[in-house]
């Protein structure tokens, strides 16, 4: 399916999908999606627009409560991420959709690598050295 005006089930046609890059690389997932609403009347307002996906660190923990939030931060501190922010990618870099969603942009240019980067220094080169 492209991405279009059409209408669409977004808890399962995005939400948990997987991101590809433009290279075709695996880029994380979807974890939330964020919404604007219009401020044009009830009437004539068509309902929500999807402005941005959101993906990464600390994203599906924004719906927990506060100590979960606290913990998860916590756990991305010890492996080197001092402020793990998740992505948000405009709904303009989604190419296409279908059992995944493809999107325009490279990984390497979106911070996305920030979580796989830190558990190669904190734990991966740890062992490989010992």
């Amino acid at each position: 399916m492209r991405v279009s005006d059409e209408v669409m089930n977004l808890g399962t046609q995005v939400v948990d999908r997987r991101l590809l890059d433009r290279n075709g690389r695996h880029a994380g997932k979807v974890d939330d999606l964020i919404l604007e609403l219009s401020d044009a009347p009830p009437a004539d307002c068509p309902g929500p627009e999807v402005v941005a996906l959101r993906s990464g660190p600390t994203a599906m923990s924004q719906n927990m409560s506060q100590p979960m939030q606290w913990l998860v931060r916590l756990i991305y501190r010890l492996i080197g991420l001092s402020d793990p922010r998740p992505s948000e990618i405009p709904w303009s870099s989604v190419a296409s959709i279908d059992v995944v969603v493809h999107l325009n942009v490279d990984r390497s240019e979106t911070g996305w690598t920030a979580v796989g980067d830190a558990v190669n220094r904190r734990i991966i080169a740890r062992a490989r050295r010992t």
